[in-house]
């Protein structure tokens, strides 16, 4: 490693330990960079990266996609999926814990954001768990791990950011997280599954006669109506993600304001408030991230990473192995849109250099940034699941351990098996 890239690095890293934003750490550790190496002559191209890094049609899916999610919350449409989810689900052993993954994989449809998923479903799901008896440890286990299929289910906020970073298709991108996100759900629920017979878990009762599904079914429907809008124009051709997006926030602005009458107008300056303080932090953050991705490429750290790898030989296993492991450390530590901006680039690039098919990659590399959203130091579902349930950091950590497990055999099963990310896609006419 060079000196000037240690300063770079060292100088980011440094910034951040002692508390200052990550976007205005990235964007000093590129002036320090330039400082060393004496390079001004490169300012006005590092102020041209971090204005083209946020001026994006592609990003323009973001602040939409988010107002989707905020018009949702607000409406509290929430009950109707979790009733919905209630019929499909609840008849299983552990019903409300299956109810609690079903919901997560119906909500993730809307929004597409794991803090999101617990934001509204923990409040509802974790206290209803414990009165059922759960212990409030479990309750906030399942509430987080079930989050994390979130940003894999289409709209996925992180792979318009990948997508973005990495100059990979987000249409096809969304196609192949799809089914890795299912099976995340399926192999938690069949985890319940098992622990129900263990510990006596209860089924949920509730009328299932056929009059009262389609109920229940016919209150979901208009809900529902959102991803199908956002997949079918997406995954059909029809629309891009932006497109998508703001189809998808004016059909949530409709439902809730004028079909269920859920916000009144004066509640929506906060929606469209917090959706524009929330996405004006995260394209700061892509915009400094370009600048500092810009830096490593005149590094040639991704031209290193990728020597590096090929170099060992190790055939198309080890290699992933290698990714992953590179992968599951940083989510310990980042969130998954830093690690995205500042890594993304370099790592897809590596990747396509060893071989490595670049959408299967964006893929497991998102799958596994989600499960480091379960780990700690930084696991901030963890954090967000036990300030709702307040049930201990360490009980938390115990209960979560097993979904831990089989999450991570769900990402070995999408590396082994790639057909599972890059099928759909295909099936599209993506590849």
């Amino acid at each position: 490693m060079s000196a000037s890239l240690t300063i770079l690095i060292t100088s980011f890293v440094g910034l951040i330990l002692v508390g200052l934003p990550i976007a205005w750490a990235m964007i000093a550790g590129v002036l320090l960079w330039m400082t060393y190496t004496g390079s001004w002559s490169f300012l006005p191209i590092v102020a041209e990266r971090l204005y083209q890094g946020m001026d994006s049609f592609v990003l323009m899916a973001i602040p939409l996609f988010v107002l989707a999610g905020e018009l949702v919350n607000e409406g509290k449409i929430t009950d109707r999926l979790i009733n919905f989810a209630n019929a499909l689900f609840g008849w299983m052993r552990g019903g409300l814990a299956q109810v609690n993954i079903g919901a997560s994989i119906l909500f993730a449809g809307i929004t597409g954001v794991a803090l999101g998923d617990i934001a509204s479903l923990g409040r509802v799901f974790i206290p209803a768990m414990v009165r059922q008896g759960y212990t409030s440890a479990y309750a906030a286990a399942v509430t987080a791990s079930s989050s994390i299929i979130g940003p894999m289910v289409p709209p996925s906020l992180v792979a318009v950011i990948y997508g973005s970073m990495t100059d990979v298709s987000i249409g096809a991108l969304m196609a192949a997280t799809l089914v890795p996100g299912l099976l995340i759900g399926v192999v938690q629920m069949m985890l319940v599954a098992v622990q129900a017979r263990i510990y006596g878990f209860q089924r949920v009762e509730m009328d299932r006669s056929p009059r009262a599904l389609v109920r229940v079914t016919g209150h979901a429907l208009v809900p529902l109506m959102i991803p199908v809008i956002i997949l079918a124009g997406m995954l059909g051709g029809l629309m891009t993600p932006t497109e998508a997006g703001g189809v998808a926030a004016v059909y949530a602005l409709v439902v809730s304001v004028f079909l269920f009458r859920s916000i009144n107008l004066p509640a929506l300056s906060d929606v469209f408030s917090r959706s524009a303080l929330f996405s004006g932090q995260l394209l700061i953050i892509v915009g400094c991230g370009a600048a500092f991705s810009w830096a490593m490429g005149m590094e040639n750290v991704p031209g290193m990473i990728g020597a590096t790898i090929a170099g060992w030989e190790l055939g198309y296993f080890a290699t992933m192995l290698v990714f992953n492991l590179i992968l599951l450390v940083l989510g310990m530590f980042i969130d998954p849109t830093t690690v995205i901006i500042l890594f993304g680039p370099l790592l897809s690039a590596a990747a396509v250099q060893a071989g490595i098919d670049p959408l299967h990659f964006g893929a497991v590399a998102i799958l596994n940034l989600n499960i480091g959203l379960l780990t700690p130091p930084l696991g901030v579902c963890l954090f967000a699941a036990e300030r709702i349930a307040n049930c201990g950091f360490v009980p938390l950590l115990r209960a979560t351990a097993p979904f831990l497990l089989v999450n991570l055999i769900a990402l070995a099963i999408v590396v082994a098996v790639p057909e599972l990310s890059l099928g759909l896609p295909r099936l599209l006419g993506f590849q």
